[in-house]
């Protein structure tokens, strides 16, 4: 990243921290199956889904540009959080989201911290 102050920029570290905090749960899984799930990985599918509803719940991006940065059809994006906010009931699943959720901010916040540091450096 080059331009912490950068809107486009941001909103591509928020998606970059989200799929590699996903990833780091689902690590059994390659990155491009979680960005572009084959339909009968189940696995695959919820996190998406995940990474859909973090970005969404978590780091507020509207599910409009959602649909145009990742994508993805705007049912997708609903489905994705409806189907997030009833497994968030079970206690385990709501633990691994919580995670989920914090490693995606300290990525996002590890990276702005960077990008501003090598953008001071550089004037």
């Amino acid at each position: 990243m080059t331009n912490p102050y950068s809107e486009d920029e941001r909103l591509g570290a928020m998606i970059n921290a989200t799929f590699r905090a996903v990833r780091a749960h689902f690590n059994h899984l390659p990155m491009r199956d979680i960005i572009d799930p084959p339909r009968d990985m189940f696995d695959a599918k919820l996190a998406r889904q995940i990474v859909i509803a973090i970005l969404n719940s978590e780091f507020t991006v509207p599910r409009r540009r959602l649909v145009a940065l990742l994508g993805v059809a705007r049912w997708s994006v609903m489905q994705a959080n409806r189907v997030v906010r009833c497994r968030r009931d079970e206690g385990c699943f709501d633990r691994a989201y919580e995670r989920m959720a914090m490693r995606a901010h300290e990525i996002f916040m590890a990276s702005m911290l960077e990008a501003a540091a090598a953008q001071a450096e550089a004037a």
